[in-house]
C-alpha cells in the first residue's frame, strides 16, 4: 500500500504544471491588448520550450519584486527574463540564456552629461526600476538611484530633468524611451549580461534538462533567431 501511495504521489508531482512568472520587461516579456496577452521575445521562447517538452505551465505578469518572490518561494514556479547573478546563483535552477543584453546608462538626448567610467556617474541621481538587478548592483556600489515600479516612469523623469540618468537594458532602453515618446541616447556601458528563466529548486532536475535541451534546440534550428527578429 505504501509503494502505491508513493507512486500516486509521484504521478500527482510530475503531472503538476509549472507557472511561469514574468514581468512587463519589453520587447522580452510584456503585455498588449490590455493586458490580455502576454508577449515578447522571451515569451516566445518559453513557450516553444513548453510546446516541445510537453511540459505545462501557465502564465501571469506580475510586478517584478512579486513575480520574483513567487518563484523563490512557491515549487513548479519560474520567473523570466532573470539576470542571472552571483548573488542569485544558487537560490535558483536555471534555464536558458533567453537574452544575450548590456546594463547602459542613457541621458537626455540633448544632455552634455559625459561618462567615462562608472564612478563618473556617481554625481548624478540616476533612475532605477525597483528590485531590478541594475538597480540593485548601483545601490550596493554607493549610487544614488531613484526607484520606481515601471520603467516608463523612470524615462519621464529623466524628460523632466527629476533624474539626470537612468539605467536600463541596452536593447530595454531604446524600446521604453521610443514607445514613452522621449529620445535618449546612452552614455555609458556598464556589464554584459545574459537573463534566463530561474526555477524553484524544488522543480526536478529532469525537468530542467528537458528545457534547456529545448533551448539549445531552438537556437540550433534558427527559432531563436526568428523571435528576437520579429520585436526588432
Amino acid at each position: 500500500m505504501k509503494l502505491i501511495i508513493a507512486a500516486l504521489a509521484l504521478i500527482s508531482t510530475q503531472a503538476m504544471a509549472l507557472t511561469l512568472t514574468t514581468e512587463d520587461y519589453p520587447p522580452f516579456n510584456f503585455a498588449k491588448d490590455g493586458g490580455k496577452t502576454i508577449t515578447g521575445s522571451s515569451t516566445d521562447v518559453m513557450n516553444e520550450v513548453l510546446k516541445r517538452t510537453g511540459i505545462k505551465a501557465t502564465i501571469a505578469l506580475l510586478p517584478w519584486e512579486r513575480a520574483y518572490k513567487e518563484a523563490l518561494d512557491d515549487k513548479n514556479t519560474c520567473v523570466y527574463s532573470t539576470t542571472r547573478t552571483e548573488a542569485r546563483e544558487k537560490l535558483f535552477k536555471w534555464v536558458g540564456p533567453l537574452v544575450t543584453d548590456s546594463w547602459a546608462l542613457y541621458a537626455k538626448a540633448d544632455s552634455t552629461i559625459t561618462i567615462n567610467s562608472l564612478d563618473d556617474a556617481k554625481k548624478y541621481t540616476i533612475g532605477g526600476y525597483q528590485g531590478d538587478a541594475k538597480t540593485v548592483f548601483l545601490k550596493e556600489k554607493g549610487f544614488k538611484v531613484d526607484e520606481t515600479m515601471k520603467d516608463e516612469q523612470n524615462v519621464k523623469k529623466l524628460d523632466a530633468g527629476r533624474v539626470g540618468l537612468w539605467v536600463a537594458g541596452n536593447i530595454t532602453g531604446p524600446w521604453v524611451a521610443k514607445n514613452t515618446g522621449v529620445k535618449v541616447k546612452q552614455v555609458f556601458t556598464i556589464k554584459d549580461v545574459q537573463m534566463y528563466a530561474a526555477c524553484n529548486l524544488a522543480i526536478s532536475d529532469a525537468d530542467i534538462d528537458k528545457m534547456n535541451d529545448a533551448v539549445k534546440a531552438i537556437k540550433a534550428d534558427g527559432t531563436f533567431d526568428k523571435f528576437l527578429k520579429a520585436y526588432q
